[in-house]
């Protein structure tokens, strides 16, 4: 929530001093000032959308890394597969057994 604010007051802040150039300045001037202010804001907007972009990668990351801690945790197979593994086993043994 913080990086919207930020976003919001730099985007008002550039509008607010786009719009108050003094009026003695060429046209040509009022021109290149605002496209150094429209260049200002875009690239504020991209640092703090690549902060954002980075905030969710490490996000993903350490969500990976407790889903394969639960993985582990739980001997690293899939609830369901481990029980199709048991049921196998217990099919197999008793195969066995009435060949025996």
């Amino acid at each position: 929530m913080k990086m919207l604010s930020k976003l919001l007051v730099i985007c008002l802040l550039g509008v607010l001093h786009a719009n108050a150039l003094p009026e003695e300045m060429s046209e040509d001037v009022q021109r290149v000032v605002r496209r150094y202010v429209e260049s200002t804001i875009a690239s504020e907007i991209s640092q703090i959308m690549d902060l954002i972009q980075q905030r969710n990668f490490v996000n993903y990351l350490l969500s990976q890394r407790v889903g394969e801690k639960r993985k582990s945790a739980t001997g690293g197979e899939h609830p369901e597969r481990r029980l199709y593994s048991n049921l196998l086993t217990l099919s197999l043994q008793e195969k066995q057994k009435r060949h025996v």
